[in-house]
């Protein structure tokens, strides 16, 4: 794989946003600024986010965020077992105090900010972002705007061919599309897209002993394909942000192409993972709809990697 380069930085102007097959070699930097650290979060205008707000029907808030200690035991991550926060409580006359010890931001329900991966070979993040800012810069604009689901592990049931969340099934582009053409949606620009795989699913009907399992080892799991064509869908969507209920968003583990490198360095998309959209698509099957207006609130932390997602959809 051939990483950006700086020279891509003001390769393209502002407007009008080009397609992917005319990225060098499929890099967006410069698309949106030179200095900018957005992505596709700049996707996310305040006309987007206004017309968004009238999919807002029956008012009905679901919180998209598990509880801090979940999954538990916990996933491995990138630099070895996490274990779940400590909650230590302070008394004092009249009430508490409170701290969280051991406290992973990327443990659970989550936002990748871009300093969360950087290019294999010149270390940089995207926009040849070399360490900050960081997460705060989501935190500082918010993110907000219209969310689509597409429930590709219904989907593909009822195609007859289930997904299975300990196995690694890979969803390409002609499943996503397939799946936005059942649920009769369109994933327009500034779309915050979510995608379920069942994984939620799969890991509160499993025994304990199949959670310590796959708790264990590097995660085995189904996602995303992890290919050119992925990358270039979602960008050419005009996707500003992309979440699964998996702990990768990417079927895994990892083989040829890392849609991580693709998708937060190349490209400005950030990523989430272990979003809970099990209630989301017992509502939005219920409803007969699949947009709805979605909040996602990360962590105002300077220089952050990552941060809890702190998401709701309301429809």
């Amino acid at each position: 794989m051939h990483g950006p380069t700086p020279e891509h930085a003001d390769r393209w102007p502002r407007r009008p946003r080009p397609p992917y097959r005319a990225l060098p070699g499929g890099c967006a930097w410069g698309v949106f600024g030179d200095d900018d650290q957005l992505g596709c979060l700049n996707l996310l205008t305040p006309a987007r986010t206004a017309a968004a707000a009238g999919l807002i029907r029956t008012g009905q808030v679901l919180s998209l965020n598990a509880p801090l200690d979940w999954p538990s035991p916990q996933l491995p991550g990138p630099t070895g077992t996490r274990q779940p926060p400590e909650h230590v409580k302070l008394t004092f006359p009249g009430g508490r105090d409170e701290y969280l010890d051991r406290f992973h931001p990327q443990a659970g329900t989550q936002l990748d900010g871009f300093l969360h991966i950087t290019d294999p070979q010149t270390g940089l993040a995207y926009n040849g972002n070399a360490g900050h800012p960081g997460i705060e810069v989501f935190a500082e604009r918010g993110i907000v705007g219209r969310g689509v689901l597409l429930d590709v592990a219904r989907w593909a049931a009822g195609e007859g061919r289930p997904l299975d969340w300990e196995r690694r099934d890979a969803i390409t582009v002609a499943d996503l599309e397939a799946c936005a053409a059942w649920h009769q949606v369109d994933v327009d620009e500034g779309t915050i897209l979510l995608v379920r795989v069942g994984w939620q699913d799969g890991w509160e009907s499993a025994s304990p002993e199949q959670r310590r399992r796959n708790s264990a080892h590097e995660p085995i799991c189904p996602g995303l394909e992890a290919s050119p064509a992925m990358a270039e869908r979602l960008w050419d969507w005009g996707v500003a942000a992309v979440a699964c209920d998996n702990g990768t968003l990417e079927a895994f583990p990892v083989q040829d192409r890392f849609l991580h490198v693709d998708l937060l360095v190349r490209l400005g998309i950030p990523i989430g993972e272990l979003w809970l959209l099990d209630a989301l698509a017992a509502a939005c099957t219920k409803a007969s709809r699949y947009e709805f207006f979605l909040t996602c609130a990360p962590l105002n932390l300077r220089g952050g990697a990552g941060s809890t997602a702190n998401a709701l959809a309301i429809l």
